[in-house]
């Protein structure tokens, strides 16, 4: 007569660890979607500046030589390579940059490197980049990413 009980009592424990388990799993792959990607909903975690010496482009090369700094300041995002002004003012969508007027700049003839960087930058923020802030080995790492390429800043 005991036997019953005790199967009955195990196939109780069996389900409750299941299906604990499986709440677990889910809850932690939700979280992890959200946020071990470090997507941003907001600039609001990202307001200051911050400066870049790390990114690529994925055809392979890399359209900066200097050091690019970036000022959050609200909505508005102001780019500095060491020629022209350059400013956005952009909201967050869906993890994304959305500016309606795209990049204001001042036209400045700056030299060819420079002139590179500052027009992949507005490309950037045109195709709509990719906003995060990550961890990385040297503190919090806020970085733009879209199909023209990434760029990675650090806190200045």
């Amino acid at each position: 007569m005991r036997s019953p009980w005790r199967w009955l009592a195990l196939a109780v424990v069996v389900a409750l660890v299941a299906g604990g388990s499986l709440y677990a799993v889910r809850l932690a792959q939700e979280r992890a979607a959200d946020r071990s990607a470090g997507w941003l909903h907001s600039l609001d975690e990202v307001q200051g500046v911050w400066v870049s010496r790390t990114g690529f482009t994925y055809d392979g090369s890399t359209p900066w030589t200097r050091p690019v700094t970036v000022t959050v300041d609200g909505d508005e995002l102001r780019f500095d390579v060491g020629c022209n002004r350059m400013s956005a003012t952009v909201t967050v969508e869906d993890h994304r940059l959305r500016s309606e007027q795209g990049v204001v700049t001042t036209e400045i003839g700056c030299p060819p490197d420079v002139a590179a960087t500052e027009a992949w930058l507005m490309a950037l923020v045109a195709d709509r980049a990719q906003v995060q802030l990550k961890g990385s080995t040297q503190g919090p790492m806020f970085s733009l990413d879209t199909n023209a390429g990434w760029i990675g800043f650090l806190r200045r």
